[in-house]
């Protein structure tokens, strides 16, 4: 009888990058993308309706290598709407969404899927990670914590997922367009149960530049973007006993600091009786 060759198939994995006016940078975002070590990888770009040239970068590259699919937005949707696109047109089991503007090593997908198959309780798996253009320096992100993940999010976007898990949680949430639409996506995952996992490498690099990040633009809409997520998951604010005990201590520190004031204000009014008294006093 003869022997029997078989070919271990590797999971595919989809590289997801949308692009909105990034130009000058989303040709080493797909050159990371196209040199991973992983041989089963597809690479979906998707073009937020740019303004500059982005589109024909990466419709270039879409045209060059057969791993590459090269989607095209009408009209401005948001980076939600782009990635759930680009997203639920792919192929892959698992999912590794990567910006325009920034780069992964190597070996990256490589050692993600590694955890991910060897380990099915794992839905999350993210790195360590550095921020280099105008900067070079270590990202330090706060260490995950389910406790703590409600108040702070610690995972950068382009950690990764398994499809399946993504649909079933309803993806990205439109009315995260102004921000920390990840954040919001981790938690949908938590909440189902989901474990999460740490490489401890240096495999993701976000770039800094001089333009405002769409982080820093996040930051003009906190109160929105904070009022959304705890709409969005009520129920997982709700059964966190650390919820409750820093909402209280705020409240608590709240009336401290009203009684202070009250305090001082009563003093300050008294010292304004005191003083027109004596002017009155020293007039007669």
């Amino acid at each position: 009888m003869d022997k029997q060759e078989y070919q271990v198939v590797l999971p595919r994995v989809s590289i997801i990058i949308p692009c909105y006016n990034q130009c000058e940078y989303v040709s080493d975002a797909i050159e990371s993308a196209l040199g991973q070590a992983y041989q089963n990888v597809e690479i979906i770009c998707i073009d937020d309706c740019s303004t500059d040239k982005s589109a024909n970068v990466m419709k270039h590259y879409a045209e060059k290598f057969e791993n590459m699919t090269f989607i095209h937005l009408d009209t401005h949707k948001g980076v939600c709407f782009a990635r759930n696109t680009a997203i639920n047109s792919c192929s892959g089991e698992y999912i590794l969404p990567l910006d325009a503007d920034d780069i992964i090593d190597k070996t990256y997908v490589e050692k993600a899927v590694k955890i991910m198959e060897e380990n099915s309780e794992v839905g999350i798996v993210y790195c360590d990670a550095r921020i280099f253009g105008v900067k070079n320096k270590k990202w330090k992100l706060p260490e995950f914590n389910k406790d703590n993940i409600i108040f702070q999010n610690c995972i950068f976007n382009s950690a990764m997922f398994r499809k399946k898990d993504f649909v079933s949680c309803g993806g990205y949430k439109e009315n995260m367009n102004c921000g920390c639409e990840d954040w919001d996506l981790w938690l949908s995952l938590i909440e189902k149960g989901v474990e999460v996992y740490k490489i401890e490498e240096e495999l993701f690099y976000y770039r800094k530049t001089n333009d405002p990040s769409r982080t820093d633009i996040a930051k003009f809409s906190q109160k929105e973007i904070l009022k959304n997520i705890f709409h969005n998951h009520f129920n997982l604010y709700k059964d966190n006993e650390k919820f409750y005990s820093r909402v209280f201590s705020v409240r608590k520190n709240m009336r401290k600091y009203k009684k202070l004031f009250n305090l001082f204000l009563i003093i300050a009014i008294i010292e304004l009786f005191i003083l027109i008294l004596f002017i009155i006093l020293k007039v007669l």
